[in-house]
């Protein structure tokens, strides 16, 4: 089922086919590359796989695809990691492990070493807090539900009601204005997809699976609510 909004299906099938064929492009040069310059290497790896999660989710793909994504953008992303990163990305990626939390054997290894380089990052003054993203490590990691004051308003108007999650979820999209990505269905090659797995997570973490839920601007719901949840 073809989910995106602004973009029709077309758009997204060519620019998935496009992200698969570089993504595999750059994979078979892998051997090539100078260990000095691995760095230069990971860093697009990791933007492809990280478009193709959000594109297979927009066109509908198989939970089974987006988590194939998912798990190698969130590897590359790892060894590409350095400070001063956006809080967006480091927020999807917890987020999306929140959402794949049935399958996290097969990837919490990553995210115990990405939170550590971002927790050594935030003690050297080289990234800006977000105690968002330590409220989904520690439930990842540890099984906690600890209180969190986010950069992101909307995150703080959301409670345990189905109700707070539709009213904050109004702002989802224009909260994040400095993002990269913002504006860019506007744009003719640039777009992949608006999805607030940052809200979904929260969602599952508090237990909301109020079906109104799906009819929410950019709320991921068929990841939310796993058939095999």
């Amino acid at each position: 089922m073809f989910r995106d909004k602004h973009k029709d299906e077309n758009y997204f099938r060519e620019a998935y086919d496009f992200n698969i064929k570089a993504f595999q492009d750059m994979e078979s040069m892998k051997p090539e590359v100078p260990e000095e310059r691995m760095g230069y290497f990971y860093s697009p790896q990791s933007m492809y796989s990280k478009e193709l999660v959000f594109m297979a989710y927009s066109l509908g793909k198989s939970n089974d695809e987006i988590f194939k994504w998912f798990k190698i953008s969130l590897h590359y992303y790892l060894l590409s990691y350095a400070s001063h990163e956006s809080i967006y990305d480091l927020i999807n990626y917890f987020s999306l492990a929140v959402l794949f939390e049935d399958r996290k054997e097969e990837f919490i290894e990553d995210i115990e070493t990405l939170f550590n380089k971002y927790m050594t990052f935030v003690d050297e003054g080289e990234q800006l807090q977000e105690d968002y993203i330590e409220f989904l490590a520690m439930y990842l990691l540890r099984g906690e539900r600890v209180n969190f004051h986010s950069h992101l308003e909307y995150l703080n108007l959301m409670g345990d009601t189905a109700d707070s999650i539709i009213e904050a979820q109004k702002f989802w999209y224009y909260a994040h204005s400095e993002a990269a990505w913002y504006d860019t269905h506007k744009t003719e090659d640039a777009y992949y997809g608006y999805w607030s797995f940052d809200t979904a997570a929260l969602c599952k973490i508090r237990g909301i699976y109020d079906e109104r839920l799906k009819d929410l601007d950019y709320f991921p719901y068929d990841l939310l609510v796993q058939k095999d949840r």
